[in-house]
Order: C-alpha cells, then structure tokens, then sequence
C-alpha cells in the first residue's frame, strides 16, 4: 500500500498491517493545534499535503517556529514513543491530510519491531537536527535569509509553486514582528523572487530563492540524506 507520507510507505510490511485498523485520516485546518505544550500526546500525525508548525511558547505569550513537518516526516513522534509530555505546540501552517496513528499503539508496535523503531528513531532525529539547525539560523542569520529558508522548506514540504501563508505565520516562522516581514516580502517581490497576494505565496524564481537563503537550507537536506530519510526536496 503506497501513502504520500514517506514514513509512512517506509514501514515495514508486517507492522503496515497491524498498524492499519487502527489508521485515521484526518483533515486539518489551517492554525489547528494538534499538541499543546505540556500536555500527554494522544495521536501522532503523519502529514500527507498538510505541514505542520513546531513552535516554542515564551512567559510573555510570543513565539517562534523551529521547525516544520510535512509528508517526509511525523509530529509527536518522540513524546509518542515515550510518554512524555509535548515540548511545544504543534499546529496546522498548511492546511490539509494527515493520517492519525494512536501513541500507545505506534509505541507498542514499535517495542516489538527493532526495524520500525529504528525508522521512527531516525525520523525524530532528523527532526531534532532541524530543530537544532533553527537555533543557530535564529542566532546568526538575518531576517531575510531565514524567510528565504523557511519559503523553501515550505514549497518543498506542499508540493507546489504556490501555498497558502499569511504574514502571521511568516512572523511566527523567523521569529520578528509582522511589520519587518511586510518588509522582507515587499523586497522578494521587487525582486522578482515571490509574488505575495492576501495570504497567498507563489515562488517565481526558485534558484534565485536559495541563493537569498542562508546555508541551513541546505544543511538540513544534507541531514535528512545521511540519516536515511528523504529530504522534503526529494519527496516534492
């Protein structure tokens, strides 16, 4: 059985069929949270052609995203596996499929699979490394070249030329006010780079994107690469 999510259609054969009852296809809008900060992770959400936003909350109430994940990958794979509580928030950036698998039924069938749990493993890393990879884009990069990055990742991660992103989740994604986003996207677009219309993104000159990003772009496809997992380029 063929899915459009890559970890999906990378489960092995035996554990594809005990795992398959209990698959749920689920359909999520736009800004949906699917795991709260601080609370059990009841499902863990393999996206299809939805991506979904990994954010850290701060005491004041603003935020900044660290990572993303689309069909290449899983959310609440970690805290699935282990029972800990989530980390972060976790919402809809793109709205979309996913297929939702029960914690406690992955984590069983992960016990019992040496093969599944390296996969599943593997995965979390290459989210960890993403999330790793953020810190020090947030730190050392400038605002452009991070918005750059994250269009990229975001393009990759749909399927498309074009997707639907407003300027407060492009805020929330490189971590400024909205006012300086405004800005940057004005910029791409003069540029001739993104054409930007009530929320909508379409990407015009790709190569011309990654040259503006930073090199984390690159980076974390090399990432996924040496961990064995498909980059969300390669699945695009």
């Amino acid at each position: 059985m063929k899915f459009r999510n890559f970890l999906l259609s990378a489960l092995p054969a035996a554990e594809l069929s005990r795992l398959f009852p209990v698959m749920q296809e689920v359909s999520l809008r736009a800004g949906e949270t699917v795991h709260e900060a601080g609370e059990p992770v009841q499902g863990v959400y393999f996206p299809s052609s939805a991506v979904l936003s990994i954010v850290t909350l701060m005491r004041d109430g603003t935020s900044v995203e660290t990572a993303t994940v689309g069909h290449e990958s899983a959310v609440g794979l970690l805290s699935g596996l282990t029972g800990v509580r989530s980390s972060h928030r976790i919402f809809t950036q793109i709205p979309g499929a996913a297929v939702r698998i029960p914690a406690t039924a992955l984590r069983a069938a992960a016990l019992g699979s040496p093969d599944l749990l390296d996969l599943l493993l593997c995965s979390a890393q290459a989210s960890v490394a993403e999330a790793e990879q953020s810190a020090a884009c947030n730190a050392l990069h400038d605002a452009p070249s991070r918005l750059a990055r994250w269009l990229l990742l975001t393009q990759d991660r749909t399927g498309g030329g074009g997707f639907s992103l407003t300027q407060d989740y492009m805020a929330i994604m490189v971590g400024v006010q909205r006012t300086t986003i405004s800005a940057i996207a004005s910029d791409l677009k003069a540029r001739g780079l993104i054409r930007y219309t009530r929320g909508h993104v379409e990407v015009l000159d790709r190569a011309g994107l990654e040259e503006a990003a930073c090199e984390c772009y690159d980076a974390m496809q090399q990432c996924y690469a040496q961990l064995g997992v498909k980059p969300a380029s390669a699945a695009r």
